[in-house]
């Protein structure tokens, strides 16, 4: 599988060094300094095509236009990894910041959510699998309950889980044997995001791409959009060497 691996915020030696990462994802370690640099990146790599669609329905005939992410130059990317999109999005957000006094204005918090917006629409349109990482946050409600929240910046960490398949918040169980990193994966009061559009994962499930993958290639699905929540050390990034065990998964969701 050729895994694009986007290294924001320098933490791929939880994965080994950058040679043993390129021969593992077939792709070299990409480390987008700014925002800028990353949107740079993605645009070299991928470009948007229109493409019309005919649709009958009861005889009526409908044409509906559709615009297409595709690699450039039958560039194979079987799955593209943001590690982590909160540190994205800080990056975006320094750019914002009034330099002489270190605040941002009220009019850029907007600014920041369109843009952020429009990112997390791009890169949930990449065919394949998409994986983005971000840090968890502890949040008491005005109810006093608590709840693990993405940790952006801005009004994007309310419905940052609409753009994807699966929400899985990271958890660690002691066992006999020390730690066993788990995945989450349904709705209760305190992983408010976590989600399952194919209803067929265990509430608590090992940290397996491959799962997950086989899960969506059971009901058909023609692309994996994957947002894992947690908090640093949880196995957000170590995760992520499972992506190759679906070199074995036939008819696994991929592009190329």
């Amino acid at each position: 599988m050729k895994v694009l691996y986007f290294d924001v915020e320098r933490g791929h030696q939880t994965l080994g060094s950058k040679e043993s990462i390129k021969t593992m994802f077939e792709y070299p370690v990409l480390s987008p300094s700014s925002w800028n640099e990353f949107q740079s990146m993605i645009a070299k790599i991928y470009e948007v095509k229109k493409e019309e669609i005919k649709l009958d329905v009861g005889g009526l005939e409908f044409t509906e236009t559709i615009e297409k992410v595709t690699p450039k130059n039958n560039l194979r990317v079987d799955a593209v990894v943001i590690d982590t999109f909160s540190e994205l999005s800080k990056k975006y957000q320094r750019s914002l910041v009034n330099k002489s006094t270190g605040v941002m204005k009220l009019q850029e918090w907007g600014k920041l959510k369109n843009k952020l917006d429009m990112l997390l629409e791009f890169v949930t349109r990449i065919p394949g699998i998409v994986v983005c990482n971000v840090h968890g946050k502890v949040s008491t409600m005005d109810d006093g309950s608590t709840r693990i929240l993405p940790y952006i910046d801005g009004s994007t960490k309310e419905d940052i889980s609409k753009w994807f398949d699966f929400v899985l918040y990271t958890k660690t169980v002691k066992n006999g044997k020390g730690l066993e990193y788990c995945w989450h994966t349904n709705h209760n009061d305190m992983y408010d995001h976590a989600k399952d559009r194919t209803q067929l994962l265990d509430e608590t499930m090992p940290q397996d791409y491959d799962l997950i993958i086989k899960a969506a290639q059971s009901k058909g699905f023609d692309s994996v959009k994957i947002l894992v929540i947690g908090s640093p050390g949880t196995g957000k990034t170590m995760s992520l060497k499972t992506l190759q065990t679906n070199n074995k998964t036939e008819g696994a969701p991929t592009n190329g």
